[in-house]
C-alpha cells in the first residue's frame, strides 16, 4: 500500500479525529503525524470560533445602541486580557497538550465558553471575585510612582499646547504668487 494510505483511511473512516503534523525535533516523537483526539468536528475551527468569534458577538451586541456598564468594562477587558495570555502561553508551552491530551480542545471551548457567556460573565467573576483584590494592592503601591515618573519626563517642545512648533503657517500668498506666475507665462 502507498506510504500514508492508513492515515487517509483512518480520516475517512472517523472525520471527527482531526491529524496534525507532530513536530519533528522531538526525540521519541514519530514524524508520521500525532493525532487530535476530539468528538468536535474541525476542532480548532470551532474551539477559535468559540476563543474569538462568539466573544466578538456577545460585546457588539452588548454595545448595540446603549453604553456599557462597569460590570461589561470589567467583563471585556479581562476576556480580552484573558485569551491574549492564553494564546501566548499555548503557543509557547501547552502546544504538546493539544496533539497528546485528548478532549483538550473541548476543555479550552468550555473555558472559553464560561468566560464569555453572558448567563456566566467568568471572565467579571474572575476580576471581582480574584484578581482585583491584588490588583488593588498593586496598584497602592505602584500607581502613585508611575503617574510621577510620566510627569517628570520632558515633553517635547512641539508637542505642549500651544508651542510655537505646531503652529502652521499660511502658504496662501505663495500659492496665489505662483498662480499668478503661471497665469502670466501662459498668456
Amino acid at each position: 500500500s502507498p506510504p500514508g494510505s492508513s492515515r487517509i483511511a483512518a480520516a475517512l473512516l472517523c472525520p471527527t479525529l482531526e491529524t496534525q503534523a507532530a513536530p519533528t525535533f522531538l526525540p521519541g516523537v514519530s514524524k508520521v503525524g500525532a493525532m487530535v483526539l476530539s468528538l468536535l468536528p474541525f476542532p480548532q475551527t470551532v474551539v477559535a470560533l468559540v476563543q474569538v468569534g462568539f466573544p466578538l458577538n456577545q460585546l457588539l451586541q452588548a454595545r448595540s445602541g446603549r453604553t456599557l456598564s462597569n460590570l461589561d468594562y470589567a467583563q471585556w477587558t479581562m476576556y480580552w486580557i484573558i485569551c491574549a495570555l492564553w494564546m501566548l502561553v499555548e503557543t509557547n508551552y501547552l502546544w504538546l497538550l493539544v496533539d497528546y491530551l485528548p478532549l483538550f480542545l473541548e476543555m479550552k471551548m468550555c473555558f472559553f465558553l464560561w468566560l464569555a457567556h453572558p448567563d456566566y460573565k467568568g471572565a467579571a467573576y474572575l476580576w471581582y471575585g480574584h484578581i482585583q483584590k491584588a490588583h488593588k494592592v498593586l496598584d497602592d503601591n505602584h500607581y502613585a510612582k508611575i503617574i510621577g515618573a510620566i510627569e517628570k519626563a520632558k515633553m517635547p517642545d512641539s508637542v505642549k499646547a500651544g508651542g510655537e512648533a505646531m503652529k502652521g503657517s499660511d502658504k496662501s500668498e505663495e500659492i496665489a504668487k505662483m498662480l499668478h506666475e503661471e497665469a502670466s507665462k501662459a498668456d
